[in-house]
Order: structure tokens, then sequence, then C-alpha cells
């Protein structure tokens, strides 16, 4: 039986942080007991807490502020943890979390397997010389590198430089009890009867792109659709106003963050991934599962692993083809989702541990 560690900051709605909470939930207890490490006790930022399985042990770091300032009780604390429950895998889901603890990986013994999972595309960071030092002095010392997509490993091994023997795709795992589960449950909105609905889900953030399918939404005949944008974030008030500044209010509705987006998703007819770019879109492989088409636009980080064309999905220039490709995806045959591939990313990790 192996111990493993999983760190991530905190445990909430975010990807990455979706991303630990399913490969815990499903972990195959008869051969691994898992323990996860948090920044700070916050019943808002780990609002995934209460789904996770009873009997996985949940330790705290104490974290207060920024976690920069928190460098002793990161990497000390990790430590003293590794010792208390006998670790022998440690993955740490968080960039900051890498770097920091890279330089001292030493002082957790050689017994200790460590691994990181990079959750952004290095190529946002390709101009940085100083980036690109920082990215191999900060993995060199990890024994395995996690890339979540083609686009992230080519990232890692070709503009980074990091050897093709430690990274290891592994596409990012999902729940599918859960949906299935979440799915059958009633939702607290209800969307327009009458409209060919549209549903997009995420941080309202420049990186999700938001901004540009409101602009390309307001360019077509939308009479027929209405819009639903499900999300907090630092632009919610900027693309409120967009929708009105676009004359949209009738056909687009703005819902906060839902503890189950997957009854909402039941409800729609058309999933739209609308970001500049991303690590790994769980939300697409989600919408999939429920069985929504998704209209993605075409951005870097595993949409084209995801999306088969014409088949699952379109993908396109949501800025300029929305239209079109709305009338291409409305002819599209009822997605069928094949769970094998699900099941054997779970396999994969435990392979690695």
């Amino acid at each position: 039986m192996k111990n493993v560690l999983f760190v991530i900051p905190f445990l909430g709605k975010t990807g990455a942080e979706r991303v630990v909470y399913n490969l815990v939930n499903n972990i195959d207890r008869s051969k691994y007991t898992p323990f996860i490490v948090l920044y700070a006790q916050d019943d808002h930022r780990n609002s995934l807490l209460k789904e996770l399985n009873k009997n996985v042990t949940v330790e705290y770091l104490n974290v207060r502020g920024r976690a920069r300032y928190n460098f002793h009780r990161i990497l000390f604390g990790l430590r003293s943890i590794c010792q208390k429950h006998r670790i022998d895998t440690l993955l740490i889901s968080d960039g900051t979390a890498n770097a920091f603890v890279s330089p001292f990986l030493f002082l957790f013994g050689h017994k200790i397997k460590k691994i990181a999972r990079e959750s952004n595309l290095p190529s946002l960071y390709e101009k940085n010389k100083i980036a690109k030092v920082l990215y191999s002095l900060c993995y060199k010392n990890y024994d395995a590198i996690i890339a979540q997509s083609d686009d992230m490993f080519n990232d890692l091994t070709g503009k980074m430089g990091l050897p093709e023997d430690k990274v290891i795709k592994i596409n990012n795992p999902l729940d599918l009890k859960k949906i299935r589960r979440d799915m059958l449950l009633i939702s607290e909105f209800e969307l327009p009867k009458n409209k060919i609905n549209l549903l997009t889900i995420g941080r309202l953030t420049y990186q999700k792109g938001f901004d540009i399918l409101l602009k390309a939404f307001s360019s077509i005949n939308y009479n027929n659709y209405h819009l639903t944008i499900v999300g907090n974030g630092e632009d919610r008030a900027k693309l409120h106003a967009l929708a009105e500044q676009y004359s949209l209010n009738n056909n687009v509705t703005f819902i906060e963050e839902v503890d189950n987006p997957y009854s909402l998703m039941k409800q729609a007819d058309i999933f739209i991934s609308c970001s500049r770019w991303e690590g790994y879109p769980n939300v697409v492989i989600e919408a999939l599962a429920c069985g929504i088409p998704v209209l993605a636009n075409n951005y870097p980080g595993g949409i084209g692993e995801i999306i088969n064309n014409g088949i699952n999905g379109i993908v396109c220039d949501i800025s300029c083809q929305l239209e079109s490709a709305l009338e291409s995806i409305s002819q599209l045959s009822p997605v069928i989702f094949d769970e094998e591939p699900i099941n054997n990313i779970f396999r994969m990790y435990e392979g690695i541990y």
C-alpha cells in the first residue's frame, strides 16, 4: 500500500482543484491511501471538501496571505506532513508551490517520489528568458512532470527544454459518477424553453474570452438564441456593460457560480468554450459527458484532442465564424461519449504514483 500526498492551495471549483478532487475520490484504495494538503481552512474556497470521500485525511499548512510570504510554512509544513504520514509519493498541483519547493526537495529524502503537475501553457512565457530558465531550474529536481495536453507537452519539452523522459502527458480526469448523478438533480436555474440555449461556464477573466463571445454574438441574427454565462470573476462588471452596449440584455443571462453545473448543462442545446487559451479545458469534457455538442474557439491547450470536428462539436474562430458554426453544429448527430479513455486516465496516474 502506497501513501500518496496531493498538494493544492485550495479545493474549490477551479480546473486544477477539480482534477485533484477527481483523482483522490477515484483512487484505487486497495493499492493507495490518499492524503491532501491545503494552504488554509476556508469554507468558501474549499467548497469541494464536503463532497470528498469521508475517509481521506486533509492537512492544512496555515498559510496566511500570499504564498510567497509563507515559504517556511509551505516547505517545512510539507516535509513534516510527509514524515508524519510516511508518504511514498508527493504530487504538487500548483505552479507556485512547485517553484518554492523544488530547490529543497532533497530535504524530503530520496525515497519519496516527487511529481509536479503543470497547469499552464509555458509558451505564454516563452518570450521571457528568465521564465524559461526558471522552468528548467524548478522542474529539474522532480522525478516526473505531468502535462495535460499535447500542446503543453510540446511547450515543456520543446520551448522550455525539459527532458522528454521526465514529462508525461496525461489528460485531465473526470468523476463520471458524480456528473451522471448531478445531471439528474433539479437545477436552481431554468433555461428558456422557447430558445436555442447556448451555455458557457468559467471565471469571468480575460483568458476565458467572454468579451470575444459577446461581440460575436451581437453581430449575428440572435433572436432564436439565448446565451447563459455562468461564473464569477474580475471582469463581471465589464462583461455586463458589454452586454448592455451591444443591446443583448434580452438574450443574455449572467448567473453566478453554481454548485451543480451539470443540471444546467443537461438543459442546454450547445456548450460554448470561447477561451483565448487553456491548459486543458475540463468544462468541455464535462459538457460532452452530459451529451452536449461543443462549439469551441480555436485556442491552444488541448481543444483539438477533445473535439472531433464535425462529430461531437465544431472548432472555429468564434470572433468571425460564430454564426456559420452554430448552423453547422445544429446538424450534428447526438453526442456519444466514450467513457473508456476517462477510466484509462486514472490508471495512467496510478501507474506513476
